[in-house]
């Protein structure tokens, strides 16, 4: 006598509901993405220090020619420099009516011209953040 054994398989499939900003995303480089790369650097904890409550990163381009230059000016150095972008850039927040900001800081006598845009930190993550750079960086 011969016996049949017969399994019943059931397959589950699970969908997820995607949201508007993500359909038909073929590539995405994320914030973290430039910041893993080096194209932005995160000064989240001087920002927080200099009263600035979300996440704050420069373009790389920035630091290292302003913040951070070769060599450094006379009597100046990086936490002076950062500190007056950010001093500026919060009263510049303070009183903006829009995402996309511009202002000027002055570097050894230079006006220099800074972009700031507040966005969502990814397509998936809408916590904001801050992005500061020079206007070529875009």
């Amino acid at each position: 006598m011969e016996t049949t054994e017969t399994t019943k398989t059931t397959e589950t499939t699970e969908t997820t509901e995607t949201t508007e900003t993500t359909d038909n995303i073929i590539f995405s480089y994320t914030r973290q993405d430039a910041i893993d790369d080096g194209i932005f650097i995160d000064i989240t904890k001087t920002a927080q220090e200099a009263k600035i409550r979300y996440p704050t990163c420069i373009s790389s381009n920035l630091y290292h020619t302003y913040i951070k230059p070769n060599p450094m000016p006379k009597n100046q150095d990086e936490k002076g420099r950062l500190w007056d972008l950010l001093t500026v850039f919060y009263y510049t927040a303070k009183s903006a009516k829009d995402s996309f900001m511009k202002f000027w800081v002055k570097f050894s006598g230079k006006n220099v011209e800074i972009w700031a845009v507040c966005e969502p930190k990814s397509p998936t993550d809408p916590q904001p953040c801050i992005n500061l750079f020079l206007p070529e960086d875009y």
